[in-house]
């Protein structure tokens, strides 16, 4: 603390300045928002001029007890010392008052009733109190825009996107993820926030939901190339080729379908087409040369319930074939299953021709029988039916003596099937 008079440092506890001797003066304690409250409310210390009142020194005024000044009076006597510097300054200040008194106009100044007190007390009270309710009413104001801010940016799709690109950048990846959570909660069928989330699982190697992401997003554009190639990149990682054939079978955009190029294996070629056949038919199959082929006669799945194809299939027996057939390269992509339907219904050998054709003979006559092809001749003289147990026919057969009735029949060795039968009438007399 310094001197007010002369700048002096004070020592702690001095009662005046040991240099001019200028006393210390302590300020009454002043509360400026009192002063205003006054101010407020309407202070009886003005006067009707509009001048200020000049107040008498309050009675807060810190001052010398009379035991103080005597004993600073007496050291300054024992000291030899002129008359102490308190003196001095009492001394001045009553000329001071009294040239003041001389200079100043009387005061009309109205002492206070306790009711005006009371009166200006209660007025600052309200006043106090209508400050800490604007004050609240701010703070509650403040309170609901800053809610509804909130509220506002958390309906804001922009708003969640912009900060998941922040977070994201910042590499707060856990509170991007978060953002771009809300931002398709409020637009749901948003690809390009799925593609930013599947990207983020991807960093993460969380495979399992980007595949759902990028699932999701073919759900919503069954035309995007883009979430196709994701989803065969991360099936291609795993060996997964089934699951890329089934993706490839849910897809019906041409320009999509081309992105399956690598993975599409050529179904089966059969080497005849389906049909009704007369007779026994040799079957080939075809297929890419780096895959293996599996055919079934009567079943959907050949893989599982075939066999292995290796050389051309017989059909040599009548009947109805539906033949099936799948081919598989080495990572296990299977083709597309082939199928093809036979109806095998052998025909039946021409009758065989006989010369002579029958008749009376007066001298001996050898019979001449044309067999067809892949078939075997039989034959009978007592009009019976010939079959495969009677006498076949090798060379020309000398007509017998008497009334005879030959039976010829033709049996075709591949199929069985039998000719009609012949029959004529042949006598034979010898002159």
């Amino acid at each position: 603390m310094r001197c007010a008079n002369c700048g002096n440092e004070l020592k702690a506890g001095s009662l005046y300045c040991d240099v001019c001797g200028h006393p210390v003066q302590i300020v009454p304690d002043y509360n400026e928002f009192d002063d205003y409250l006054d101010n407020l409310v309407g202070n009886d210390d003005r006067r009707t001029d509009g001048q200020k009142t000049v107040k008498p020194v309050s009675d807060r005024t810190i001052r010398f007890d009379e035991p103080v000044r005597e004993q600073l009076h007496s050291a300054g006597q024992r000291d030899g010392q002129k008359p102490d510097r308190m003196s001095q300054y009492e001394n001045k200040q009553a000329q001071t008052g009294k040239q003041q008194s001389q200079t100043k106009q009387p005061c009309d100044e109205k002492p206070q009733s306790d009711g005006q007190r009371a009166k200006r007390a209660q007025q600052k009270k309200i006043i106090i109190i209508s400050a800490v309710v604007c004050v609240v009413a701010i703070v509650i104001l403040i309170a609901a825009i800053t809610r509804n801010v909130s509220r506002s940016h958390d309906n804001s799709f922009d708003y969640q996107v912009k900060q998941a690109k922040a977070a994201y950048s910042a590499g707060n990846i856990n509170s991007a993820v978060s953002y771009y959570e809300k931002a398709l909660s409020i637009d749901s069928d948003n690809t390009d926030v799925r593609f930013a989330l599947a990207d983020i699982y991807m960093s993460k190697k969380d495979y399992d939901a980007a595949l759902v992401l990028y699932q999701e997003i073919i759900n919503i554009d069954p035309k995007s190339k883009e979430a196709y190639k994701k989803l065969i990149s991360i099936y291609e990682s795993k060996n997964d080729y089934d699951a890329i054939v089934a993706l490839r079978e849910s897809a019906k955009d041409a320009s999509v379908l081309k992105l399956f190029a690598d993975y599409t294996v050529s179904k089966p070629q059969f080497s005849k087409s389906s049909g009704k056949y007369g007779e026994t038919i040799e079957l080939s199959i075809d297929a890419d040369s780096d895959t293996k082929i599996y055919y079934s006669y009567d079943s959907d799945d050949p893989l599982t319930r075939g066999e292995r194809y290796y050389s051309p299939i017989t059909l040599d027996r009548e009947g109805t074939y539906e033949i099936t057939a799948v081919a598989v390269d080495d990572r296990g992509i299977k083709s597309e299953v082939a199928s093809a339907k036979y109806e095998i219904e052998f025909e039946a050998p021409d009758a065989p021709e006989i010369d002579p054709d029958g008749g009376t003979f007066g001298a001996q006559t050898d019979i001449t029988i044309t067999v067809p092809e892949n078939c075997k001749v039989y034959y009978t003289w007592d009009s019976s039916d010939p079959s495969a147990a009677s006498t076949e026919y090798t060379a020309p057969i000398p007509v017998p003596e008497g009334n005879n009735v030959l039976s010829v029949i033709a049996i075709d060795q591949n199929t069985g099937k039998c000719s009609d039968i012949y029959r004529s009438r042949f006598e034979f007399y010898m002159n």
